[in-house]
């Protein structure tokens, strides 16, 4: 907290500071050449970019990171506050800010911005040593050479990590760190001592048990030594005293951005509905000319935390679809192998003319917008998945059912049914590993489009 709360009035200031210097260098404080107003209101335009883009792209997140990715991440808070400025002001024909005095912004905002990260690193690496602001660590399998090395480190608690001990079933003691116990013990151990991180050092028999147990409790997940296969979760590398550690991602969206993606979703869906409600009038009688049944298909999902909710959609099948569909499998093989690669038919006998024009330009899927208004679902994330195919994510799952599905995403912009089922899969995988708000952002200005397009929509 110490970090993040000086680390968001050092960058507020630096832009004071840059603001007040670019006056003087451009205006020797000559205040009268200028609308003090609207230099300010423009001033306080770009701090607010500013901050927000920081915000969002994690700089204010209470974990450790390095001075080379805060620089990254402060560089594109200047360029894209200044870009969207500047856009906003072509557009808006309002000029009468000065150039130069941007430029001056741009230029001394970065600089002390830099200047003030580097010196509340330096603070902060101060106050681990002085044992403040410190994570409390777990090491959980052998104690090997290797490990002792990096445990030294920690030690000396410059990276803001306190190791308390070790859970091996060797029951094998050493001077340097505590054992606290078997492997049995972690919930205890983990309860007892707010464990906030772990090193798996070794292979453990329970590893995907104690895994999924730190999923749940957003604890960080270090491996060392190969003790966890990569192929079954996603890894990131992360250097520690020179030297590469394999952390697993935190795949989850909750805190303030979860709070602001959920914003984002119920004031856009709400406005998406009042503006499309001639649209759903329109549809709805020509999906009662066409064909006999309801105007809306209701099905069971997966949603969040793995549980259930009824996804709306425009129904653009027959009455008795599955059981025609269980009957056409059987009687044709090639067709069958079609559907157990993509979980698609291209030529679906189900579908009605209006539904193949529905499913072609997506509009079938418009009623999910009030199942994103009432929270089962986001306007972008994963694709919400059938529960006849939960055997098919298995390996997936305990990342699919941490973030809510969405009405768009990855596959849907990048060919959507051109894509197999496990290219689905893995292209949900890589949203949620990689998940923040402009990814959203995004994918919403990409999914138009693509919808345009009709890529891969049948």
């Amino acid at each position: 907290m110490w970090y993040r709360k000086w680390s968001i009035v050092s960058d507020i200031s630096a832009l004071i500071i840059a603001f007040i210097v670019a006056l003087y260098l451009r205006f020797n404080f000559n205040l009268s050449l200028i609308s003090r107003r609207w230099y300010l209101s423009t001033f306080i335009i770009l701090l607010a970019l500013d901050f927000l883009i920081l915000y969002f792209k994690g700089l204010y997140d209470n974990k450790h990171m390095t001075l080379f990715n805060q620089i990254s991440i402060v560089i594109d808070g200047m360029v894209y506050s200044v870009f969207i400025y500047l856009f906003i002001s072509y557009f808006t024909k309002m000029t009468y800010f000065s150039r130069l005095t941007l430029i001056y912004i741009f230029i001394i905002g970065l600089l002390l911005q830099i200047t003030f990260k580097s010196i509340l690193l330096y603070l902060q690496v101060k106050r681990y040593k002085k044992g403040l602001d410190l994570t409390n660590a777990l090491i959980l399998g052998n104690y090997s050479n290797e490990l002792r090395k990096i445990v030294s480190k920690f030690m000396s608690h410059e990276y803001g990590i306190n190791v308390l001990g070790y859970l091996s079933d060797d029951d094998v003691n050493y001077s340097d760190i505590n054992r606290l116990g078997s492997i049995d013990d972690f919930d205890d151990v983990v309860e007892k001592y707010s464990i906030k991180t772990i090193f798996i050092t070794s292979k453990i028999d329970s590893v995907d048990e104690i895994i999924n147990k730190c999923l749940s409790k957003y604890i960080c997940v270090y491996s060392v030594n190969g003790s966890i296969n990569m192929t079954n979760y996603p890894m990131e590398i992360e250097i520690i005293d020179d030297m590469p550690i394999l952390k697993l991602k935190e795949v989850f969206i909750g805190g303030s951005e979860g709070h602001v993606k959920r914003l984002i979703d119920f004031i856009l869906s709400f406005v998406a509905i009042i503006i499309l409600s001639p649209l759903f009038f329109i549809l709805a009688i020509l999906i009662k000319i066409d064909s006999k049944g309801p105007v809306f298909f209701v099905q069971d999902r997966i949603g969040l935390n793995g549980k259930l909710f009824k996804a709306y959609k425009f129904r653009t099948m027959i009455l008795n679809a599955e059981e025609i569909l269980l009957k056409w499998l059987e009687e044709n093989p090639e067709i069958r192998d079609e559907y157990l690669i993509n979980h698609k038919l291209k030529d679906d006998p189900r579908i009605t003319r209006v539904g193949k024009f529905l499913r072609k330009t997506s509009l079938d899927e418009l009623p999910q917008l009030f199942n994103v208004l009432k929270g089962d679902m986001s306007l972008v994330g994963p694709r919400p998945y059938l529960v006849r195919e939960l055997n098919d994510v298995s390996s997936y799952a305990k990342y699919l059912w941490r973030v809510p599905p969405g009405i768009t995403g990855l596959w849907q912009i990048s060919g959507r049914n051109d894509i197999d089922f496990e290219g689905r899969l893995k292209m949900d995988m890589q949203y949620i590993s990689n998940w923040n708000i402009w990814l959203d952002l995004n994918i919403l200005f990409k999914t138009i489009p693509a919808v345009l397009k009709k890529d891969g929509a049948y």
